[in-house]
């Protein structure tokens, strides 16, 4: 009987059916938080995240235009009374405690602080 050529394609492809196949990793969930900006706050108050966690804020607002802003995130985006909410993705930043404040200084009473983010170490 006669012997059929092995081929050298035919031969690779065998080679790579049986490696193994590296475990795909799915993407991180994005940890959503649902936001509303009214006179002299956000709610909620605090946000915790966890370091280097995909985050995303959907900001609303309750009764006028507001600022929101985390500077020590570079984040400052208005949100507009009545208008469509107003999304911000960022990564969860190292452990710490970073403020939220009202950047509409139109009115004085968003000067302070009214928020803060808590991010926690990776566990």
């Amino acid at each position: 009987m006669p012997q059929r050529p092995v081929s050298l394609v035919g031969v690779i492809v065998s080679i790579a059916a049986m490696a193994p196949i590296p475990p795909t990793h799915a993407p991180q969930p994005v940890h959503e938080v649902q936001v509303t900006a009214k006179k002299f706050a956000f709610e909620p108050a605090m946000i915790e995240v966890t370091a280097g966690e995909p985050v995303r804020l959907v900001l609303r607002s309750a009764d006028a235009v507001h600022g929101f802003a985390i500077r020590d995130l570079n984040i400052d985006v208005d949100i507009l009374k009545g208008g469509a909410p107003v999304t911000v993705d960022f990564t969860a930043p190292a452990a710490g405690r970073y403020e939220i404040a009202c950047s509409e200084f139109a009115r004085r009473w968003c000067s302070a602080p009214s928020a803060v983010i808590t991010a926690a170490s990776i566990r």
